[in-house]
């Protein structure tokens, strides 16, 4: 195990929850995790003697940290290059979701911080997957424990449910909502994790395709994914929309085949793996406003759960991502595979082609 020193974060945005602004930024959230402490295992948490520096990435997007810097420490530098010098971690947290990768920084994080130390990406790995494996190559160069992930990945699943490890799938789906690639970086992140149970574990995907508007419905309709495993993750949300929200009616919003009349501009993705299953993430603002999955086993039974999201200001599934990437910053584990940093890279890559949104399979080699 190694002792955690120093840690320092590069961040593009640190917006605090406000009257303006219900959810605080990741960088926000994570940086005062590190810096003030969190509850973990039944108890709050604070890492001993922790120097937490800070470097705010974009210009004209200062903030006040000014009673972090009194209270607790926290030391605001003026470069990159300032604050990774003599740390044992660095944390890169981009804009929003991080779907967008910081690539020049991550180099300069693998490049600058110390040999032995760790790294951590919120988001995405890398823009490309060429990137992330290059990011990938360097990490090891140095010897430096390299991950990417967001609070989704370690989140609180509603019911506890799990994946039998070595359990035989047929078909996935995961519901989310949220603008493009923010929300399917978020369904990757929810999905991976209980999919790379499966036996065989993820062998990669070999083709995806994109369907939005009517065509997503008539897809249903031929088969290409699955309407009762939507109606198997719409059964685990808290927020149906609609005359529920309107009166307070409990609602089928799926056997009333009221979801197509709800959904605003639904879009989905297909996902062909190599081992044969068959997954689908599908985006369906004014439907529900929480994140639900459902999967089919090989002898048709179903789990289905939701992707827990605490509410505003403390929004403690944060808290569990603290400690994902605490445990990888002193050795005492990897909460993943860098190989699912690898495959999401390639898709959310794949995802933004403008090529992929042309309604065919495309290949995507990950």
């Amino acid at each position: 195990m190694r002792t955690l020193r120093k840690i320092a974060f590069l961040i593009e945005e640190f917006s605090p929850s406000s009257a303006t602004q219900s959810s605080a930024s990741p960088g926000q959230q994570l940086l005062d995790r590190f810096l003030m402490g969190y509850p973990r295992d039944g108890t709050f948490h604070r890492i001993p003697d922790l120097e937490v520096s800070v470097h705010l990435m974009l210009s004209g997007n200062e903030t006040d940290f000014g009673p972090r810097v009194k209270d607790f420490g926290l030391r605001v530098a003026a470069t990159a290059e300032q604050a990774v010098e003599g740390t044992d971690a660095v944390v890169i947290v981009p804009r929003r979701t991080g779907a967008v990768a910081n690539d020049a920084y991550l180099r300069l994080a693998l490049e600058r911080a110390p040999a032995g130390a760790a790294c951590f990406v919120h988001g995405v790995l890398s823009n490309s997957l060429a990137s992330a494996r290059e990011a990938l190559r360097m990490a090891a160069s140095r010897n430096i424990s390299i991950l990417a992930g967001t609070s989704l990945a370690v989140t609180w699943r509603l019911p506890d449910v799990d994946l039998v490890p070595g359990t035989s799938l047929r078909e996935a789906l995961i519901v989310v909502q949220g603008s493009s690639p923010g929300a399917e970086l978020q369904a990757l992140d929810g999905l991976l994790p209980i999919l790379e149970k499966r036996r065989g574990g993820e062998s990669g995907v070999n083709r995806i395709r994109f369907i939005e508007g009517g065509e997503l419905w008539r897809a249903a309709n031929q088969g290409l994914w699955s309407q009762p495993l939507l109606a198997a993750a719409l059964s685990r949300s808290h927020t149906p929309q609609g005359d529920s929200m309107a009166d307070g009616r409990t609602q089928d919003i799926h056997g009333l085949g009221l979801v197509p009349r709800l959904a605003r501009n639904p879009r989905g993705w297909l996902l062909e793996h190599r081992d044969g299953l068959r997954s689908t993430i599908l985006v369906l603002d004014g439907v529900v406003t929480d994140y639900n999955f459902a999967i089919q086993a090989a002898d048709g039974t179903m789990l289905s759960a939701q992707l827990f999201r605490a509410p505003p200001p403390m929004e403690q599934h944060y808290s569990r991502l603290a400690a994902a990437m605490e445990d990888l910053f002193t050795g005492k584990a990897a909460p993943w595979k860098i190989e699912r940093n690898l495959l999401t890279a390639a898709l959310i890559e794949t995802f933004r082609q403008p090529s992929a949104r042309a309604g065919k399979w495309i290949s995507v080699g990950a």
